[in-house]
Formats: C-alpha cells, sequence, structure tokens
C-alpha cells in the first residue's frame, strides 16, 4: 500500500475525475489523503480556465515538488495545465505530465509504475470519445454526476475547448446507473455537470437528449432532488422549460452561464444569443418554474465594452432578480482570440465595474432571498455544527437551521427566518 497526497484545482468536473481516481486507488489498496509530507506520490489536478488559475496551478505544482523532494517519492501533474501548457518550465518539476486524455486510466497506469521510472506525456484531444470514469462516494452531501466532456462553442475569451476538446457525450445507461450506486449509498441529491451541459448529446446528433436523460432519470431513479450545472442560456426555450417542469425532482433553480447581456459585447464574445434571447430564456423558465431563483457568471471589462454596454449588464440583474452572481474582471488569456481585439480596456475600469456590478449584485440578491423568509422548505444538510444543520434549500439558498437530530446529507423541513439565511456561503463552517 502507498500513501498518495492528492490535490484539485478547478470546476465540478474536475473534482468529479478526482474522486473518480482515487475511488479506484483505494480500491488498489492505497491510501489517499490531502497534500502532506510523507506520501509515495503526489497528484495535482490543474485547471487553466484563466491566467489565475494557471498561477494557481503553478503554485500548487511547486508546492507538491517540495513535499515530494523531501518525502522521496514521486510527483505526477495532470489535467487541464498539463494540457495546455506542455512545455511549462513548472512541468518540469514533475515525474508524470498526463493531459485530459487516458483520465480513466490514470489509477492503474500510476499503480503499475509507483516503482517504474516511466514518464507520463501530454497527448492529443483529436478524435477523443468520452472515457467512463465512474464514482460511487463523494466528499460531499451532494453528488456530482459527469455526463459529458469538451465545448464546441470556442468563444473568444476561453481557452478551456482547446484544453477540454470538442464536446462527447456520456452514454445515458452508465449515467443512470451511476446515480442508481450512489442513490444505494444515501446520496439524495445530485448535481449533472460537464464543460458544457447543455451541449449533452449534441455529439451523437441526439435532439434534446438532455431533457430525454432528465426524464428517464425521473422514471428510473428515486431521486428528489436534481440540479443541472452551469447552462448556455440558449438551452432554455419553451419547450423544453415545460419538460423539465414536468419532471418532479428538478429543482427551482438554474445557474445561467451568462458573462454579459450587452448584445455587442455577446457577439465579440461569440456567445451565439443576444440581449434579446437571454430575456427570453429568463421568461421561458419562469413561465414553467414561477418561484425559480437563478445565478449567474459576468465578466466586467470584456474589450470593447462601451459604459453603455456595462449598463445593460447590471440592468439584467435587476431585471431577472439574481440571487447570486459571480462576478469577474475580464483577463487576458494567452491562446484565446480576445487579447487581439480592439478596445482593451485599463485594469483600474475593469476592476472598478467589477466592483459596482458588485455592490447591485449584493442589492438584488438580498432583496431575491427576502422572498423566502417565512416560508416551509427543505434543506439539504451539508454541515452539522454546533447544534445548527447548514445546508441548501431547492432554490440554492444557503441556510442555518437549529436542530438536534439532523445528519450530513439528511433533507429536513424547516420555515426560513431572517437570521438563518445567508447570502454567502459560511466558509469557516
Amino acid at each position: 500500500m502507498k500513501k498518495i497526497g492528492f490535490l484539485t484545482l478547478g470546476c465540478r468536473v474536475n473534482q468529479y475525475e478526482s474522486d473518480a481516481i482515487k475511488e479506484r486507488l483505494e480500491a488498489l489498496g492505497h491510501e489517499v489523503c490531502e497534500l502532506c509530507e510523507g506520501c509515495d506520490l503526489y497528484i495535482v489536478n490543474t485547471c487553466t480556465v484563466t491566467a489565475e488559475s494557471d498561477a494557481k496551478c503553478r503554485k500548487a505544482i511547486r508546492r507538491a515538488a517540495r513535499l515530494r523532494d523531501a518525502s522521496g517519492g514521486r510527483l505526477a501533474v495532470i489535467g487541464c495545465f498539463s494540457q495546455g501548457a506542455p512545455d511549462s518550465e513548472v512541468l518540469s518539476l514533475a515525474d508524470f505530465v498526463i493531459g485530459n486524455k487516458g483520465k480513466s486510466e490514470i489509477a492503474d497506469m500510476l499503480d503499475g509504475i509507483l516503482s517504474g521510472d516511466e514518464r507520463g506525456g501530454v497527448v492529443s484531444l483529436a478524435g477523443a470519445e468520452y472515457e467512463k470514469m465512474q464514482i460511487s462516494r463523494c466528499a460531499h452531501a451532494k453528488a456530482y454526476v459527469k455526463i459529458e466532456d469538451g465545448c464546441n462553442n470556442f468563444c473568444t475569451y476561453c481557452f478551456v475547448p482547446y484544453v477540454r476538446g470538442r464536446v462527447r457525450s456520456r452514454d445515458c445507461e452508465d449515467i443512470i446507473s451511476e446515480i442508481k450506486r450512489l442513490e444505494q449509498n444515501g446520496y439524495t441529491e445530485i448535481i449533472l455537470t460537464g464543460i458544457e451541459t447543455a451541449s449533452y448529446g449534441e455529439d451523437k446528433g441526439e435532439e434534446d437528449a438532455l431533457c430525454t436523460l432528465i426524464e428517464r432519470i425521473t422514471r428510473e431513479t428515486t431521486v428528489t432532488r436534481l440540479r443541472l450545472g452551469s447552462m448556455y442560456p440558449s438551452f432554455f426555450t419553451s419547450e423544453r422549460c415545460k419538460r423539465l417542469s414536468e419532471c418532479a425532482p428538478v429543482l427551482p433553480h438554474f445557474h445561467l452561464s451568462v458573462q454579459s447581456a450587452s448584445t455587442s459585447v455577446l457577439e465579440r464574445m461569440k456567445r451565439g444569443y443576444d440581449r434579446e434571447g437571454l430575456y427570453l430564456a429568463v421568461k421561458n423558465i419562469r413561465e414553467r418554474f414561477p418561484d425559480a431563483a437563478l445565478s449567474c457568471d459576468m465578466i466586467c471589462g470584456f474589450p470593447g465594452e462601451t459604459e453603455e454596454d456595462f449598463q445593460d449588464s447590471v440592468s439584467f440583474l435587476r431585471d431577472a432578480e439574481i440571487l447570486h452572481a459571480h462576478i469577474f474582471p475580464y483577463s487576458k488569456r494567452d491562446g484565446t482570440r480576445a487579447p487581439l481585439l480592439d478596445g482593451q480596456l485599463d485594469e483600474r475600469v475593469k476592476h472598478s465595474r467589477a466592483a459596482e456590478m458588485q455592490r447591485v449584485a449584493d442589492e438584488v440578491s438580498a432583496r431575491a432571498v427576502a422572498r423566502y423568509i417565512g416560508r416551509p422548505v427543505k434543506v439539504l444538510v451539508e454541515r452539522v455544527r454546533d447544534g445548527m444543520a447548514l445546508g441548501y434549500t431547492e432554490h440554492f439558498v444557503y441556510t442555518r437551521i437549529k436542530t438536534d437530530y439532523a445528519k450530513v446529507g439528511e433533507v429536513i423541513s424547516a420555515t426560513l427566518e431572517k437570521d438563518s439565511i445567508f447570502l454567502t456561503e459560511d466558509t469557516e463552517s
């Protein structure tokens, strides 16, 4: 048995893949823990979505290399940063460098070479198929289930399609089998996730494959809480919203990958929808889910963004009554087209706009969350601390409920009071 230290950076898909690799390593007889001294092998699963992500990866790799050097172990760096920057100086610190193809075999490969002297290599994603990975448990009260990999959109600011490849969808039977296995292990909330979740089935030419998958999950499993990962707004047509509303497990919370609510900025981003289409998506959702909570991502200061463009995005937060907004100042990403566009903005402007939008987002969030005060809700308990159960309601409102009996993973009924609601997660819990 070997001791293996593991660190995961980045998105929910990375987290899912790490969980699958860890589970397989444990099945092979190894002990898996967080990065610490004394490990035989260190694994860093990397992210490259932004320049900041790359910086975090470099820092994490150097830290892991120092632990490796002190322990006499080995270091494997895997994932998106490895795929996107194979010649990076920091990757030369690793004993094994592995990209995004072959992740399903990483555990067995590393198990086989722990006593050898082989090195991994970054491989092409061209023509890659969906790689089967599976989990039966995860580190959270809710379970993430990966349904697809890759993205076909190639937005001008985004590097992800270059390191994840094009859309490859997971077999429906395999997804349902994994959900049933997670159910048997006590998970009551499932989150369907992917690099571009809304594109599920696109590679197979299957029309509305995601709705069909959700309908099958509704019929063939006993899942009572089902969420979708970050979604392209154009997915939410009137017909799709109707089909989703007829699936009882689908919770009334949707995260929209908005990025901007200005038509001109969306065109420069190559997002494939405009301001009118964005508002139509919100209208379609609210027609079938009148009480739905919405969250979104926003980028401030994209090249060429005028003050009017910026105010279009700010007004969208108010008009759509966004419960949670993840706001980022635009940062240049090497290898994408956006840094070559005209109209690059000063960093002070970008950060000033992001701060202004955050102030508006906080005000809108406070008003949106007030709607739930005094209402009965069902909370998935994710932590229990000092006689308090902490977790999320159906609408993804983070709450603290006083209770003497709740257990992590349970869904409990409660009536929300003002002091039980948080606008952001209690990260110290």
